[in-house]
């Protein structure tokens, strides 16, 4: 939680903030984390003299001592303080019992940032030790108080603190440990139990990343500590069927994720053809590249003219597909620094491939236009204000000046205006302009509509449940920051209640062709979906879409299938 906010709170104060900023030494362990944050504009900084004027300096999570921070107050800067709170907690317990004049023992690394600060804390009253052969050296102290940096491995904590206590009875022992580390230390044993291997991931300068891997080694079996993929040899894991993956503290979970992967690809020969790494190589290209999210928005269109009982033009549905996969194309490179947090896979993909992307982007946009203009002027005129409107979006932050009046000054600061925009955005592409392509009846039209309406928020509120931490952490107003989670959940609840209730009112009085009753499979598809991701918990990135957009497929099938048969 530590770290998790830490992180959260510097990518937040350097989105909104217009000065330098700069961590007072490294924010966390881990040298990736510390060169994503470098990229963001945040660099580091370990004494007075490299701070310039008018700076952000941010405390980093394991906290400084008071008189660092008595100097930085006089210094002309902003303080964002992202200690962990659990280590603040321990600094109050510290200074409080040096306070009343008792003795405070530190048990942890001196060198350690978390202890260096508990040290300045307890001020002349404060001690450290790191082994129970230290305890004998310890002077004749009254009543003193035990405390432990909070990373410290429990048995090694409690075996030095009751050392002490034997040998100063009246000592007063406090748990300051993080209890979320003592139950990875606890799983580390467990998975070694049923395991030919074991993998520490994380900085070789994190000390609960080495506690990991101490406790891993001790129980005998093959243990490897590493910062990056790059370190594992398949060598290492011959003949092995089961190997374990475990992380620090401060270890990014996309680090862990490419461990993961470059372990899949030494055991490929042992994995059933679905799971051989080319295979789902393929599939994330498919996926990342936002091909799957334009074949998606071409088949909800599909539908939506199927509901008109208008037959379905080719041109209409390929521009419609096209639009939507340049506009997301283009959306995530620009906005590449949520796309690292929420899908690290994903941005590689498009770093890796970002010219192809942008000239496929730009391509699509091209083609889309003369393909709508076989359909009508309307469409085409449509079409063109798309994507004007969409490149103002996804280019320029400030409000038109007729919006400002409203308080807001930019999109992000409009409640819910992500996923606002992104509901606007496929009514628009996958439902007005096919519709009107095929100059539909009224009422068809407007349940066709209202169907397609309700399928974009249900999109949109279930990406903004995968992207909340991401959101948050960039400061961006969506549907589960604005309202919370529980409430976007029960959006998306209604979002598929509606939509069966458009179909069935539809067919009952004879607005849509009856055919159109088979349109509930998607929606079944949906609300089991939603009762899964709901009661197990939605994975964010690559297979949140593929999850979810494979209903908007399974409706455009059922839809063209039928039109075909019928």
């Amino acid at each position: 939680m530590g770290v998790r906010r830490a992180v959260e709170l510097v990518l937040r104060t350097a989105a909104e903030s217009h000065n330098p900023i700069f961590t007072w030494g490294p924010l966390i362990h881990n040298p990736q984390t510390v060169d994503f944050l470098k990229e963001q504009g945040v660099g580091v900084v370990e004494s007075f003299d490299e701070i310039p004027e008018n700076a952000t300096i941010v405390i980093r999570s394991h906290g400084i001592p008071p008189e660092v921070r008595e100097k930085l107050t006089e210094l002309d800067v902003n303080i964002c303080d992202a200690t962990c709170p659990r280590v603040g907690n321990v600094q109050g317990i510290a200074k409080k019992f040096a306070v009343e004049g008792r003795d405070v023992i530190i048990v942890g690394y001196r060198e350690h940032a978390e202890v260096k600060g508990l040290l300045g804390y307890a001020g002349e009253k404060g001690m450290v030790v790191v082994s129970l052969d230290e305890v004998d050296n310890l002077p004749q102290l009254d009543r003193p108080v035990v405390i432990g940096q909070t990373t410290l491995n429990r048995d090694c904590y409690f075996a030095i603190a009751d050392a002490v206590k034997k040998r100063f009875p009246e000592t007063e022992i406090i748990d300051t440990l993080c209890e979320s580390t003592s139950q990875r230390q606890q799983e580390v044993v467990e998975l070694t139990e049923e395991s030919d291997a074991i993998i520490v991931v994380g900085g070789f300068n994190s000390s609960n990343t080495k506690r990991l891997y101490e406790i891993a080694k001790s129980t005998g079996i093959p243990s490897f500590w590493v910062e990056t993929a790059d370190e594992l040899s398949p060598g290492d894991f011959a003949g092995m069927s089961s190997v374990a993956v475990t992380a620090g503290a401060s270890t990014p979970h996309w680090i862990v994720s490419r461990v993961i992967e470059r372990l899949e690809r030494f055991g490929e020969k042992r994995l059933p053809p679905w799971e051989w790494p080319w295979i789902k190589d393929f599939g994330y290209a498919i996926i990342q590249s936002n091909i799957l999210t334009g074949l998606a928005a071409a088949m909800l269109a599909a539908t939506a003219i199927f509901l008109t009982g208008k037959p379905m033009p080719v041109n209409a549905l390929i521009a419609t597909g096209l639009f939507v996969f340049s506009m997301h194309t283009i959306y995530n490179l620009v906005d590449w620094q949520g796309l690292a947090l929420v899908d690290p896979s994903k941005i590689r993909f498009f770093i890796g491939n970002r010219k192809l992307l942008s000239v496929a982007s730009i391509s699509g946009l091209i083609i889309s236009l003369p393909l709508i203009w076989f359909s009508g002027v309307w469409p085409f005129i449509l079409m063109v204000l798309g994507v004007i409107v969409s490149g103002v979006f996804a280019f320029s932050k400030k409000l038109p000046r007729f919006l400002t009046r409203y308080s807001f000054a930019t999109w992000g600061e409009i409640p819910g205006a992500k996923d606002i925009f992104h509901t606007a955005g496929w009514f628009f592409a996958a439902g007005i302009i096919p519709v009107i392509s095929v100059k539909a009846h009224f009422w068809p039209s407007i349940l066709a509509l209202g169907w397609v309406a309700m399928l974009s928020i249900l999109r949109a509120s279930l990406f903004s449940i995968t992207d909340l931490e991401t959101d948050r952490v960039l400061g961006r107003a969506s549907f589960a920051t604005t309202i919370g989670e529980r409430g976007t959940w029960n959006i998306s609840t209604a979002a598929v209640a509606l939509s069966a209730a458009i179909i069935c009112t539809g067919v009952s009085f004879d607005l849509l062709p009856n055919i159109s009753f088979f349109e509930i499979v998607p929606l079944v598809y949906m609300f089991v979906l939603l009762f899964r991701l709901r009661r197990s918990g939605i994975r964010r990135g690559t297979w949140a879409e593929l999850a979810v957009d494979v209903g908007y497929l399974l409706g455009g099938i059922v839809a063209i299938l039928l039109r075909i048969l019928t």
